[in-house]
């Protein structure tokens, strides 16, 4: 732990950032823990050197309770809603001002029925005065001409009450609004055609203005000399990380083959940079400020190309490294510990942006690192071939399985799949990958001269075209893909606890390893055997919010029964996104489901009712009112509120995601002016009865 200082800081910073996003400590509870702490440490101080020697661990637990609650103070610290000109707490003042002035972020993503981009929130007009706010929200555009012609800087004056970014609520669904919420977003506002005016001021910086001005011209260069079909779109993704242009079956199909990671900037795009620089900058001879010279070239190069794509997570913790990396050998003339350096790129990028912690890449980006540190060697070492070419094809498979070890768990946490012929994908495209990266880097680098470059251009064109044909192939083999795989959080914590105690046993020798793994493999069985219990005694009934979609799971046991929309269980795509999550969870996401025997549109679930009201029910007068205990209504029915009083007595009215919102808003008033309780599945999320 002495060679690794930072690690030291990044443990507790790490654990206070978690327990903080979790629990939500007030700050003021945690300045007062902190100042207690700081006051502790001098009369730690003042204690007789006999029980300061006894007790030296209670100094390094009081340090460590100092980091740990630093890291909880900076989650409050860095969310812009404690900021005082959030423009957010206008949002709930009288009147709620609807003309914002916003910069555009992001180019325009284009989706089915709109226009999606990320804006810099800068004034509201509020009482007929400008205010100027800060803060950024989710704009949807209507499609238009206009609207493409919007570029990242634009200012521009809105008209519309942004509203909070929603969830589908599904269980064990991807939380949208927890994503947005790690990158400062808690807005959205659909904006329509009419409703907005483009200003004639742009406010990028000049640093910004030229990172755009070099991405937009290294897309426009490979669209000149790749067209501007899926191989530019791909070689833009590889080079700068421009995704906005790529297919979604193609990114699915590089998912699946399990080498995702390639059109995903990352550690190994500035691997290659830095490895070209330092080949580059052979010639000049070492010198003290020679050696300078080049560990600020090489820092400018890495950081710069950081920030034309985008600054992902793992570009950021990959330049911070490289940056340290750098500085050791050109300006200390030393190389550094790389569990240090590690340690050291995590702590400050989490003291920079502590809501990093959560995200998916930064995580698999330093798992795959750490991976690779701790078993490339030993891996590599296990079999010594003799054969050159047969030894380079050895490292890479040493090189890909060290980085899988890692990272097996957080895949199957967060995507429930393994891609079974990740090795020999591995293999292959990264190999050819890295041919393509250099051929782009020489497109750019000759595009100057147009015959030239035309025929460079056609060269990686064709490299790019094999590469997806590859990876297309891979996808379609058979077994490709092991999917509907459920690992919750504490099967993932059991999962590294293994691994860890496994490695320790191989590398270290460590025999108490072999416990360590028992034991918490005897705890993953323990908690596994437990909600197996818990599933068994399930029953639950799931109103699922799919947008223009009824879907309704009925869950006795291990049994499923599906009511609703078929075409919601034909398409693939709303399935998989919507459903299957939830099916997985509850662990039915294996048998495939019956169509629900119900009498007309009515759900029996023991002793509880539910009628589903849907566009074929019309209005009429029962002798007695009918005893329900849900009443569901579907697809936009041509009954109000009214009318359903004097036909049901109900608990509880549900609308789900067929409606529209503007007749949710309808029924919603009426329902609060006789009284009755609702509940509006599109914006509340999926709504569930327990039976």
């Amino acid at each position: 732990m002495r060679a690794t200082p930072f690690l030291r800081l990044f443990i507790p910073l790490a654990i206070g950032i978690c327990l903080q996003i979790w629990l939500a400590i007030p700050w003021w509870w945690l300045v007062a823990a902190l100042l207690l702490v700081v006051a502790a440490l001098p009369a730690w101080g003042r204690l007789p050197l006999g029980r300061q020697y006894a007790f030296n661990w209670g100094r390094g637990v009081l340090l460590y309770m100092l980091l740990a609650g630093a890291g909880a103070l900076l989650v409050p610290l860095k969310d812009v809603r404690s900021q005082p000109r959030y423009f957010g707490k206008y949002l709930h003042e009288k009147p709620v001002p609807d003309t914002l002035l916003v910069s555009i972020q992001e180019p325009m993503q284009e989706r089915a029925r709109s226009c999606k981009t990320i804006a810099a929130v800068t004034a509201v007009v509020r009482h007929r005065q400008v205010i100027p706010v800060n803060g950024s929200l989710l704009l949807y555009f209507q499609k238009s001409s206009k609207v493409n012609n919007l570029r990242c800087g634009d200012v521009v004056w809105i008209c519309g009450t942004p509203g909070p970014i929603g969830n589908s609520g599904n269980p064990g669904a991807f939380d949208y609004r927890q994503y947005c919420a790690a990158k400062q977003l808690f807005y959205q506002a659909y904006i329509k055609t009419g409703c907005w005016r483009q200003t004639n001021h742009n406010n990028g910086t000049l640093l910004s203005r030229a990172l755009l001005i070099t991405r937009d011209w290294c897309v426009r260069t490979l669209q000149q000399y790749m067209g501007n079909g899926p191989e530019s779109a791909l070689a833009a993704a590889l080079l700068i990380g421009y995704r906005y242009n790529l297919d979604r079956d193609m990114v699915q199909a590089y998912t699946n083959a399990g080498v995702v990671h390639i059109i995903a900037i990352s550690g190994m795009h500035l691997a290659l940079i830095y490895a070209t620089l330092l080949w580059l900058l052979g010639w000049w001879p070492p010198h003290r400020l020679s050696n300078i010279a080049k560990a600020f070239i090489a820092i400018s190069v890495l950081w710069g190309f950081a920030l034309v794509t985008g600054a992902a997570p793992s570009v950021l913790r990959a330049a911070v490294m490289f940056t340290a990396i750098a500085i050791g050998q050109f300006v200390l003339n030393r190389y550094t510990n790389i569990y240090n350096t590690l340690a050291a790129s995590a702590f400050l990028l989490l003291c920079y942006d502590p809501w990093l912690l959560l995200d998916a890449g930064f995580q698999l980006s330093y798992l795959a690192v750490l991976g690779i540190v701790i078993c490339y060697k030993p891996l590599y070492s296990i079999w010594l071939v003799k054969h050159k070419w047969l030894n380079k094809v050895w490292e890479a498979v040493a090189l890909t399985l060290a980085a899988q070890l890692f990272t097996i768990p957080v895949c199957l946490y967060y995507f429930h799949q393994f891609p079974n012929w990740f090795l020999p994908a591995n293999l292959l495209i990264v190999t050819l990958s890295t041919i393509i990266l250099y051929g782009l880097i020489a497109l750019l680098a000759v595009s100057p001269w147009p015959a030239l470059a035309h025929y460079v251009g056609a060269g990686v064109k064709y490299l790019t075209a094999a590469m997806n044909r590859l990876v297309v192939f891979i996808e379609h083999l058979p077994y490709a893909v092991t999917g509907n795989i459920y690992m919750p959080l504490y099967a993932a914590i059991c999962a590294y606890v293994i691994i860890a105690g496994l490695v320790a046993v191989w590398l270290r020798k460590w025999p108490k390893g072999w416990l360590l793994a028992l034991y918490a493999g005897l705890g993953w069985a323990a908690m596994d055997a437990a909600n197996a219990i818990q599933a068994a005694n399930r029953r639950t009934l799931v109103i699922y919010n799919v947008p223009a979609y009824t879907g309704i799971d009925v869950i006795v046991g291990g049994k499923l029964q599906f009511a609703g929309d078929t075409a919601l269980l034909q398409n693939d795509s709303l399935r998989n996104r919507y459903i299957q999550p939830t099916r997985l969870v509850y662990g039915v996401a294996e048998q495939a489901p019956r169509s629900l025997a119900c009498r007309g549109a009515f759900i029996s679930l023991g002793r509880t009712g539910m009628m589903i009201v849907d566009s074929s029910w019309r209005p009429f007068v029962p002798a007695k009112k009918l005893r329900v205990d849900y009443i569901l209504l579907s697809h936009h029915p041509r009954l109000s509120i009214s009318q359903l009083k004097n036909m049901f007595t109900c608990k509880m009215i549900i609308f789900d995601a067929s409606n529209p919102l503007w007749q949710i808003q309808r029924w919603k008033s009426d329902c609060s002016a006789l009284t009755l309780r609702c509940f509006s599945v599109p914006e509340q999320g999926a709504y569930l009865i327990n039976f």
